[in-house]
């Protein structure tokens, strides 16, 4: 992971750049945190997406419009990789209104492999040898500034998905379970 670039996205000039540079991607990994263990109304606080030369993090309490950002989200021919997508695809369609299509859930695929523990930590570290501390899973990511470590730990979420899914694949193909998946 050190190896890869981090990008913060906090502008609109920001994203649009970012935006550019994963229109050629077919798959990229997703992941939002939020702060529903903190406040009555919950809402998105990071996005993290990681394509196959970087990680990004983007920052929605910055105060610019994600709008550029549907229509990758939309875009049925990119594979927006999830693990357990179910919450992240509602928290953004309620947030930002976004439409996503093309989504490829992990954990479902891991369901699907019969896998013991389902978890994406448990994942990573059974195929890569990378621990995940989840002990951020459930910080308010409302506070600013973000320390190195909960960046670390977000773009960790997004950082393996592509890994993942490409051993996914190949498994659930074995076990002609990939059309279900």
């Amino acid at each position: 992971m050190e190896s890869t670039p981090l990008v913060i996205i906090e502008s609109a000039e920001a994203l649009q750049a970012a935006i550019e540079r994963m229109r050629g991607e077919a798959v990229l990994g997703i992941d939002t945190e939020a702060d529903s263990m903190h406040h009555y109304t919950e809402k998105v606080c990071l996005i993290q997406v990681s394509d196959s030369a970087r990680d990004y993090i983007i920052d929605p309490l910055a105060g610019f419009s994600l709008e550029p950002l549907s229509d990758l989200m939309a875009d049925p021919q990119v594979v927006k990789v999830f693990h357990g997508a179910d919450y992240d695809v509602v928290s953004m369609k309620r947030d930002f209104g976004f439409e996503i299509r093309g989504v490829f859930d992990t954990m479902i695929a891991g369901q699907l492999l019969d896998l013991p523990r389902v978890g994406l930590a448990d994942i990573v570290g059974e195929l890569f040898g990378w621990y995940m501390d989840k002990k951020y899973q459930t910080c308010d990511w409302s506070k600013r500034p973000l320390s190195s470590d909960q960046l670390d730990y977000a773009r960790g979420d997004t950082h393996f998905l592509l890994a993942v899914r490409e051993h996914f694949l190949r498994q659930l193909n074995k076990v002609d379970r990939l059309d279900i998946a």
